[in-house]
């Protein structure tokens, strides 16, 4: 069981980094109404593997790792979950513009994306992943020892 909860958890982990990469794409190109539908439904792919990571990292801690004493007093560890809460606020701002368009988009009308929307949305697309990074390096040092 702890093989597969930790395989889960790092499919949502890679399904999680696949839908920002998505995300960025689709924005930095001119909106359509395809492609405003495309952003919506990859940022619910974003949402549910976050909750997915949440859920099945919980259970990892505290059933089928080194047991959440380990965790709770490792600096790696605190830098993966500090990383991962801060790509977590940043992502707030890119899923309530996607999930204002609704109604317009229900409607097939083209949403209305201001430039520098467009723009804000890519540069917190972009240190969402640039977190991604210190979640990576947290992991990677936990993996190889380190509590820092």
């Amino acid at each position: 069981m702890n093989i597969l909860v930790a395989l889960l958890h790092h499919i949502a982990a890679f399904t999680l980094v696949s839908t920002l990469l998505a995300e960025l794409v689709l924005i930095r190109q001119p909106l359509t109404l395809s492609s405003a539908r495309s952003l919506r439904f990859i940022d619910s792919i974003y949402g549910m593997s976050a909750m997915l990571i949440i859920a099945l990292g919980v259970l990892r801690v505290i059933y089928f790792e080194k047991g959440q004493d380990y965790y709770l007093h490792n600096h790696a560890f605190m830098l993966k979950m500090t990383a991962f809460i801060v790509v977590g606020l940043l992502s707030i701002y890119p899923t309530v513009v996607f999930l204002r368009w609704g109604k317009t988009i229900k409607l097939n009308q083209l949403p209305i994306l201001p430039e520098t929307q467009a723009r804000s949305i890519q540069t917190i697309l972009k240190l969402e992943l640039i977190g991604i990074v210190f979640i990576l390096a947290g992991a990677v040092l936990m993996a190889k020892g380190y509590s820092m």
